[in-house]
């Protein structure tokens, strides 16, 4: 009989004064706050990784994104040319790389920016962080040409390339 009395008052003490007030003792209440206060702390610590790993993902995608633009641009525009000796590689006083296209040159600015600009286009950007711009001629008819990208915050980078025939 005494077993199964402790086993119906689990959770509830009962005052000894044999009034019976329900209620939760201050160690109940202490032990609770203190396994609630783990769950919260995992609980939120999931919720963090994921949202950094959410938040990385959606940057390299970004990049992914603005690289395949960027070599898509150039190369539709290398394919709407006129004049295939018109297509070279270019080099401004700057130092910053690009492709001169028709008289239209499209350049990396590599200094704060990394950023894809089309002169000749009202020096709209085209892409943004884009580490790397190579122009390669390989022969009279093929041109090589390579774009670099990559997040400021991730390690990741991106690289596209593709040899252009030059039809023109």
């Amino acid at each position: 009989m005494v077993g199964s009395k402790l086993l119906l008052e689990v959770g509830f003490l009962k005052r000894k004064n044999g009034i019976g007030n329900k209620g939760f003792t201050l160690i109940e209440v202490l032990t609770t706050l203190a396994i609630l206060g783990i769950v919260i702390s995992v609980y939120s610590t999931l919720y963090y990784t994921g949202y950094k790993a959410y938040d990385n993902t959606q940057k390299n995608i970004d990049v992914e994104q603005n690289v395949r633009y960027a070599m898509n641009y150039i190369v539709d525009k290398i394919n709407q040319s006129t004049n295939k000796n018109n297509i070279s590689p270019y080099t401004d006083s700057n130092g910053n790389s690009g492709i001169k296209i028709d008289y239209q040159n499209i350049i990396l600015h590599n200094n704060v920016k990394h950023t894809i600009y089309a002169y000749g286009n009202n020096g709209n950007e085209i892409a943004v962080n884009i580490y790397g711009f190579k122009v390669i001629p390989k022969n009279n008819n093929i041109i090589y040409i390579e774009i670099t990208g990559h997040s400021k915050n991730s390690l990741n980078t991106y690289t596209l390339s593709t040899d252009v025939f030059l039809r023109k």
